[in-house]
């Protein structure tokens, strides 16, 4: 188990890691303006948040909390990802989203093949 706790772990990093340079490039390209506060108390900062708790969680919690921990917030960045696509302008802004579409994807290959305690 063990392994597997470290290894969704490490797919969360990789999703935060992107995701966050997803957005640094943005700024960088001057694609986006800087966005409100609003936007950053009810999206940004949660969605944050979230991800930096769905990287520990596999680390301290039962692997059938992680599974439907997983099964409930996978699904809602899924969603928020497959919207990007409607959202990007530039080529890069593509091939980022279908990484993070894929993080998404192996993210719950990997709880699916878990047994549930």
């Amino acid at each position: 188990m063990r392994e597997n706790s470290i290894r969704l772990s490490a797919i969360w990093i990789a999703h935060f890691l992107l995701w966050t340079f997803g957005d640094m490039l943005s700024l960088l390209q001057k694609v986006t303006e800087p966005v409100g506060d609003s936007l950053l108390l009810f999206v940004a900062v949660p969605l944050g948040i979230i991800q930096a708790v769905m990287i520990l969680i596999p680390l301290f919690l039962s692997r059938k909390a992680v599974r439907t921990v997983s099964f409930i917030v996978v699904p809602v960045y899924l969603f928020f990802n497959v919207m990007n696509y409607f959202d990007v302008s530039a080529g890069w802004g593509y091939l980022l989203t279908t990484a993070y579409v894929a993080l998404n994807c192996l993210t719950l290959a990997v709880v699916w093949r878990w047994k549930a305690d």
